[in-house]
């Protein structure tokens, strides 16, 4: 390693081995890869719910809004639905928390495999759970919970019964601006209809337009 220095008519000039210090500089990368690694390690952990590796609230509520910021630059339809599993506490008095656990875990699974890369899904609290289907449309929506009431029935537990439940449905119907309270009101809607759907017998879809629908 040479140092060079012009002082008026002057030239000073140093020679230094550099293994030292390219050891050194080797090691200072070596340690801000790790770090960068943990970090990237740190913050995925921090977005998942340990129990399902969903997204939990507040990581879906960020996506959610990166998501709607795309759509008020260029709308495409949204659905969001907000699903519960029904007679969730009888499963945990009957068979015990171990079993609500596991049916948990495979309820999030068959959720995350019918999901595409595009679309949010996460443990929204509890037995709840939430899926924004991005560009989909109501009858997408309609076709995609069918399906779901169809995989759900052929799950199978290790003790518990077979278990179903029920979803509340409601879209982004045309180009909003408002991000903020667009996703409060999106989440009420959809809650309002899972709420409909449980009062009006479980085990079923009910979209927030349609007021006597049900799938």
């Amino acid at each position: 390693m040479a140092n060079v220095i012009l002082h008026g008519e002057q030239l000073y000039w140093s020679m230094h081995t550099a293994k030292s210090r390219d050891k050194l500089y080797q090691e200072l990368i070596e340690v801000r890869d790790s770090l960068e690694l943990k970090t990237d390690e740190l913050t995925l952990l921090s977005r998942l719910d340990p129990l399902t590796n969903l997204l939990n609230r507040r990581a879906a509520s960020a996506d959610i809004r990166k998501l709607l910021d795309q759509v008020n630059r260029k709308f495409v339809p949204v659905s969001f639905l907000l699903i519960d599993i029904d007679f969730f506490k009888n499963i945990n008095d009957k068979h015990g928390h171990d079993i609500g656990d596991e049916v948990i875990g495979v309820l999030s699974h068959t959720l995350k495999t019918a999901t595409r890369k595009t679309d949010v899904v996460a443990r929204w609290g509890g037995e709840e759970f939430l899926i924004v289907l991005y560009n989909s449309t109501q009858n997408n929506a309609r076709l995609y919970c069918k399906y779901l009431h169809e995989r759900i029935a052929e799950l199978r537990y290790s003790r518990a019964d077979n278990i179903t439940v029920s979803i509340g449905v409601t879209q982004i119907p045309m180009p909003q601006h408002n991000t903020v309270l667009q996703v409060e009101t999106l989440i009420k809607e959809a809650d309002d209809a899972l709420y409909r759907a449980k009062g009006e017998g479980r085990n079923r879809t009910i979209f927030h337009t349609d007021r006597h629908a049900k799938i």
